[in-house]
C-alpha cells in the first residue's frame, strides 16, 4: 500500500534530492547509504532502503533474555561441539 508518492528530478549527474519526508522517515543523515532495489518483474518501480549504521545490538535477547540464560545458551552451543 503506497501511502505518499513524491516527484523528484534527476540532476545532471545523476543525482536526486530526497523530499525531508522521506529523510525523516527514516532517520537518514548526510553521507548515510541507501539500497536501490530494482525488481525485473517491474522494471519501472525500485525500492529505496536505509543501510543501518551499526549492527550493535541487533541480536538482542537472540540467546536469552538474561546474563544466565545467554551463558547457558553458549555452554550447550560449546558442549556439541564436543560430540
Amino acid at each position: 500500500m503506497i501511502e505518499a508518492a513524491y516527484t523528484v528530478s534527476l540532476r545532471p549527474k545523476n543525482q536526486l534530492t530526497l523530499p525531508a519526508a522521506v529523510v525523516k522517515q527514516l532517520h537518514l543523515r548526510a553521507g548515510d547509504r541507501l539500497i536501490v532495489e530494482m525488481d525485473s518483474e517491474h522494471p519501472e518501480r525500485v525500492q529505496l532502503r536505509a543501510v543501518r549504521r551499526s549492527y550493535a545490538g541487533i541480536a538482542e535477547g537472540l540467546y536469552g533474555s538474561t546474563p544466565e540464560e545467554e551463558a547457558a545458551y553458549i555452554r550447550e552451543e560449546r558442549a556439541s561441539w564436543d560430540q
